[in-house]
């Protein structure tokens, strides 16, 4: 992948890992408040009395008793009907603001917190595909022994092709020829049978690098 390319990408990626992050902790921190808020609430059965237009929305008129004193508040269950009237619901509240009620978690929440976590663990799995074989080809440059190898064949792939090598002058490989990785542009024919680079772990020859960067491509093909 091109270097311009992959800022792009990573560039996507991050953002999209920055937006699930934010959606997550916001669905998150919402459920977790509301859960701490009913666990330590007193509650009341309250009676939905009516529906109303209020602000533009729709709004459920509550009523129900705290310690002998009757409440009306208005409610809003983001339904477009009226299938809570003359329901019996358990309402929430602090004993200091028994009007400020609370009945139970918006299910957006839920699916905010869902899509969040989702976003971020897809972002970080794609990261990590990105950048894991990118860290270890540099750490077999850095660390690495290298060997002229012979092309032997070029295998379409989706997306690109791969170079096939033939490994056999490197012992301990067991002659299972060398494979780059996905290349994104035509490489020539005129490349079968020429040399190419390979980087591998002297302890580990099963972890290598084929250097494509002296591969002939087709012309016009970028």
């Amino acid at each position: 992948m091109k270097k311009s390319k992959l800022c792009i990408v990573t560039a996507i990626l991050s953002a999209i890992l920055i937006v699930g992050a934010v959606l997550a902790a916001v669905g998150g921190s919402t459920i977790i408040k509301d859960r701490k808020l009913v666990k330590s609430a007193e509650t009341r059965t309250a009676l939905v009395t009516t529906v109303m237009l209020k602000d533009g929305s729709r709004k459920y008129v509550l009523w129900y008793n705290v310690d002998g004193v009757n409440y009306e508040i208005d409610y809003d269950f983001n339904k477009d009907n009226n299938d809570y009237v003359g329901k019996d619901i358990t309402v929430y509240f602090t004993k200091d603001a028994p009007e400020d009620i609370f009945i139970a978690t918006e299910k957006a929440y839920f699916v905010i917190l869902y899509v969040g976590i989702c976003l971020t663990v897809i972002a970080i799995i794609l990261l990590c595909l990105i950048y894991i074989p990118i860290c270890l080809h540099k750490y077999i440059v850095k660390n690495g022994k290298t060997e002229l190898v012979r092309i032997n064949e070029i295998v379409d792939v989706i997306g690109g092709q791969k170079i096939i090598c033939d490994s056999t002058k490197i012992r301990g490989k067991n002659g299972t020829p060398y494979k780059s990785s996905r290349v994104g542009r035509k490489v020539s024919n005129d490349v079968i049978n020429s040399a190419v680079t390979v980087y591998y772990l002297p302890d580990n020859k099963h972890f290598y690098y084929i250097d494509t960067s002296t591969i002939k491509f087709k012309e016009g093909d970028e």
